[in-house]
């Protein structure tokens, strides 16, 4: 679905992208709410172009919910040691605990002159479509919030600008 919605997002804007991807989901996975898995309020395309988090892809884990084999529990409010205290009040022991709290640009730790392409957060500062593009030559891909194709539109748009630079380079040669 995912890739169908990358396809659909050339042509459509993201709330009708949305709209589409979101309907087809509950056709194939159906209620996730008894499960304790719950739909954000914007549609997943949307939540990529603002926060930069990319849709989610199922590779069977929805079946194995649906079967019991994994089992969702909800927010965690608080833990020590191996212990963990759910906000509904439950409480249990797991040997292992591993926290994925999704990903964030860190682009910033190891670019020092993030100052003329990015902001505090490892982001582009310009907005699409030109986000690509900073100050002093330095150029950002695959920030856009766009997933495969928005690194594809970068590299090109990209490409175009140094292409340009040169030929102007070469005509005030001439």
């Amino acid at each position: 679905m995912v890739h169908l919605g990358m396809v659909l997002l050339k042509y459509l804007p993201v709330f009708l992208v949305d709209t589409f991807i979101t309907i087809l989901s509950k056709f194939k996975y159906g209620d996730l709410s008894k499960y304790g898995i719950h739909r954000p309020k914007k549609g997943p395309f949307y939540v990529k172009e603002i926060m930069g988090r990319s849709p989610v892809l199922d590779v069977g884990t929805v079946k194995k919910i649906q079967v019991g084999e994994i089992q969702v529990f909800p927010a965690i409010s608080s833990f020590n040691k191996n212990k963990v205290q759910f906000k509904n009040g439950f409480e249990k022991e797991f040997d292992v605990i591993v926290f994925a709290t999704g990903y964030k640009s860190v682009a910033n730790n190891w670019l020092k002159d993030y100052k003329y392409v990015l902001n505090d957060d490892g982001m582009p500062k310009n907005s699409f479509p030109t986000h690509w593009k900073g100050e002093n030559g330095l150029y950002c891909a695959g920030l856009s919030r766009r997933g495969i194709f928005g690194v594809s539109m970068d590299a090109k748009a990209i490409a175009d600008d140094i292409k340009m630079i040169i030929n102007s380079k070469e005509k005030k040669l001439e």
